[in-house]
């Protein structure tokens, strides 16, 4: 199998595809507003904030993969989850942001030169590692608050 394959699998797993571990499809199906913006304690971060940090990790790889300008951050890593931070208002914008760009991710690596992808195997194998570590979160959180359901994938 080749790097695109693997990266493939990967992305479409961590999007919409439940193998290994939940994909975020099934994670925040029928999540509600309110459920995606419950914390169990201040020390945690809600569902809705693990997406908008997945959110700016995933958009920010992207466009370096692209040759795009990526703006400085000045910000630390827990900033990343701030929705002040992000510009999402709503869960449902958030969840849209995060489909569009592991599509984009999809897209692009179907695409790519295989030089290209052979070059960021190695930084997209941890952001894929990165989806499916807060993936698992999310069905953690929602077990917490009594909101999954074990048909959408791990009991």
């Amino acid at each position: 199998m080749k790097n695109r394959e693997i990266l493939l699998d990967q992305l479409r797993a961590c999007r919409s595809e439940n193998g290994w571990f939940t994909s975020m499809a099934s994670a925040v199906k029928g999540l509600t507003q309110k459920q995606a913006d419950w914390k169990s304690n201040e020390e945690m971060n809600s569902v809705h904030e693990i997406v908008r940090h997945l959110n700016f990790y995933n958009e920010r790889y992207l466009k370096r993969f692209l040759g795009e300008t990526v703006e400085a951050f000045e910000g630390g890593n827990d900033d990343t989850f701030d929705p002040r931070e992000r510009g999402e208002g709503s869960w449902q914008q958030a969840m849209d942001a995060y489909h569009s760009v592991m599509g984009s991710w999809i897209e692009s690596i179907e695409q790519a030169d295989e030089s290209a992808v052979d070059k960021w195997t190695g930084d997209l194998t941890h952001l894929t590692i990165h989806n499916a570590y807060h993936i698992g979160q999310i069905v953690f959180i929602r077990k917490q608050q009594g909101s999954w359901d074990k048909k959408y994938g791990v009991s």
